[in-house]
């Protein structure tokens, strides 16, 4: 059997308060991800965008088109393009990138068996009431609703009498139960739960931990000021290439660590001229704008300093802050001594331990 399936994406994501299908969890768009979880039972992939969307470059297995005005003018869009082979048609939304492959399987087995119309479908846990004007009118028995997702299979038939019936609505299995074809309901899961408010976002954001690590000697000629988290202790300095800042050049590992992108060496080299002298809580702005664009915010900064001197207890505070503006997170910073071992202990440099999470 041949099976294609079209992704809705063309919505403008009015109560998300952007477009969401390209919003990014973990360095991936929810597009993207919808996209990866269909291949495994799709011979052609057709997604509708945004008019006005630059398309991406389309192959023979991934075409990309604009959708239309309303949800079932962006599947008629989708379908128009979809190749003449395929046999059994699937309906997706991109608000549900996390629907596993096993659910894709299920609703082609079902279309294998020869169901006209099929959709997940998960039982209500919760009581289900009729409300109006504030107040409860009803009480409906749970055990006869289900919630419907997608993706949704019809056969190729079928969902051309949909389209052509230009009916608008919520799903494209209603139109196919208001022109007379039985819809066969497929266990559901709560993987394939739709992406609406912002905050929906956060029930899929894994955690990811880095560490960061930064040691620099003192200058023994005693040069120039210590500089933590751009704060100024005064004479003497740490040898470095920037202001030697080890506190924001292990927070930056951090941070980069977790989002996987490296270390603040890859995007700021030592052997680079113009970084001299540079300010290295800048920098540490610039790392935070590079884990963003992967789709990471920070969640929270934990930072050890390792240092004989200067006593750093009464300052510690205001370096969590200085640190917490820049970054919009909070942040902890601990002082501890060596206690006279190594050349930590001897005074002779300052190091620094930070674990970063990230979402």
């Amino acid at each position: 059997m041949t099976v294609g399936t079209l992704i809705v994406a063309a919505g403008s994501g009015e109560r998300f308060g952007g477009h969401k299908q390209f919003e990014r969890i973990g360095g991936v768009s929810l597009l993207d991800s919808a996209i990866a979880q269909a291949r495994s039972v799709s011979n052609q992939i057709v997604v509708a965008l945004p008019l006005g969307y630059e398309l991406p470059e389309s192959t023979p297995e991934l075409i990309y088109t604009f959708g239309g005005a309303t949800r079932t003018g962006s599947v008629a869009n989708a379908f128009r393009v979809l190749g003449d082979d395929v046999e059994y048609v699937l309906v997706h939304d991109a608000a549900r990138p996390f629907a596993s492959p096993a659910l894709f399987e299920r609703v082609v087995a079902a279309l294998a068996r020869g169901c006209a119309a099929v959709v997940p479908a998960i039982s209500s846990v919760d009581t289900l009431k009729v409300v109006e004007g504030g107040m409860v009118r009803q009480t409906l028995d749970r055990s006869s609703i289900v919630r419907v997702q997608t993706p949704q299979g019809f056969a190729r038939k079928v969902l051309a009498e949909v389209v052509e019936a230009e009916q608008d609505a919520t799903d494209e299995a209603a139109i196919a139960e208001q022109l007379g074809y039985p819809v066969t309901i497929v266990a559901g899961e709560e993987l394939a739960a739709k992406i609406t408010l912002r905050s929906d976002l956060d029930r899929w954001r894994i955690p990811r931990v880095g560490l960061g690590f930064d040691i620099h000697p003192f200058d023994p000629d005693g040069g120039g000021d210590l500089v933590l988290a751009g704060e100024h202790f005064g004479p003497p300095g740490l040898v470095g290439h920037s202001d030697g800042d080890c506190l924001a050049h292990a927070v930056a590992d951090a941070i980069l660590g977790a989002a996987g992108i490296g270390g603040i060496g890859d995007l700021f080299p030592d052997t680079d001229p113009a970084l001299r002298g540079a300010n290295s809580m800048v920098l540490l702005g610039e790392c935070l704008d590079a884990i963003a664009a992967k789709g990471y915010q920070i969640h929270s900064i934990d930072a050890t300093i390792i240092a004989e001197h200067p006593r750093l207890g009464p300052s510690l505070g205001a370096l969590g802050r200085a640190l917490g503006t820049v970054l919009a997170a909070p942040v902890l910073v601990k002082a501890k001594r060596a206690e006279g071992l190594g050349a930590l202990g001897a005074g002779l440099g300052v190091a620094t331990f930070v674990v970063a999470t990230v979402l």
